[in-house]
């Protein structure tokens, strides 16, 4: 059986052709072929409808989406034994690329040519793309542990943008507990899950505050049509009600599952104070706001982001 075929080295681009001009001709138009969109990259909090957002937006025509690839997600430097067998021994990550359609041989080529993760999402997407979707212009991807390096993906990559979908803590935290995805027992290590997805997107988007847009899960579900309007639009892709006639939204609440009891969700609402205030979760006496159009509207303005920015 003959192995599948290695991805060729990363080919530079040929120079485009010095057009001569002759008297009295027009002007030529550019050579240079125009610049590919940039890729987004979709973040969160585990249990946050992560997976729910990617599955609408790959109905675009325009834009396509592997499973979880995890490549910004640990702190290994690129390039080490550690980093590499993160990525190379996960059976999970394993099952996740036959689904992309790209073979254990030609990720170990990829991770051995390749010098930087940047330049291997470059590399792996191209192939995802000849191999799922070839009539897709645009590229993304959807692993909510890449907010660890929401940072370094988005200075290696400077032309990406982030897309961060938060839920409301007590509904992760109880979905957690129930585990049928990511089980986490433990009060402390749930609502960190959540504590250090939202405080590390407040730091990116203080950074680099137009390259961030967030929405609420809760939001998502009630009115999908309007929330994937305004994210088609910030990241500048069309949006035709048909595409996403297949759509079915349903929110899901295990607050009344019995999972947590009042006292644990008593503690999962201070330990997650700060954040449930921000996203619009609980008002400043400490009520719980109805997310079924109650909270206030998410904003995706940062203040003194203009002065952040200029810091950067």
């Amino acid at each position: 059986m003959n192995k599948p075929a290695a991805p060729s080295p990363k080919a530079k681009p040929a120079a485009a052709p010095v057009a001569t001009k002759k008297a009295g001709a027009a002007a030529p138009e550019s050579a240079e072929a125009p610049e590919a969109p940039p890729p987004f990259f979709v973040l969160g909090c585990v249990r946050s409808g992560t997976t729910m957002l990617r599955d609408a937006l790959r109905m675009h025509p325009n834009l396509a989406c592997p499973e979880e690839t995890h490549f910004f997600r640990w702190g290994e430097p690129y390039g080490t034994e550690a980093m590499s067998r993160s990525l190379s021994n996960n059976a999970v990550l394993k099952k996740h690329r036959e689904i992309d359609g790209i073979t254990e041989p030609e990720f170990a080529e990829l991770l051995r040519q390749c010098g930087s993760r940047a330049e291997l999402y470059t590399r792996y997407m191209a192939l995802y793309l000849q191999r799922r979707k070839p009539g897709a212009k645009r590229w993304f991807d959807k692993t909510p542990q890449n907010v660890y390096g929401a940072l370094l993906a988005a200075s290696s990559m400077q032309r990406s943008k982030f897309v961060h979908i938060v839920r409301d803590p007590i509904n992760v935290v109880a979905s957690l507990r129930i585990g049928r995805i990511v089980k986490v027992e433990n009060l402390t290590g749930a609502c960190n899950y959540w504590n250090e997805a939202v405080q590390i997107v407040s730091g990116l988007k203080r950074a680099y505050p137009a390259r961030v847009f967030e929405l609420r899960y809760e939001d998502f579900v009630a009115q999908p049509e309007t929330q994937l309007k305004l994210l088609l639009d910030f990241i500048g892709e069309p949006f035709d009600a048909k595409w996403f006639a297949q759509l079915n939204t349903r929110q899901i609440d295990h607050k009344d599952e019995g999972v947590l009891s009042e006292a644990e969700q008593a503690v999962v609402r201070r330990a997650c104070a700060q954040g449930r205030r921000r996203y619009g979760y609980e008002g400043a006496e400490g009520a719980s706001v109805k997310a079924e159009g109650k909270a206030k509207s998410i904003s995706n303005k940062v203040p003194g982001a203009r002065k952040a920015a200029k810091l950067v």
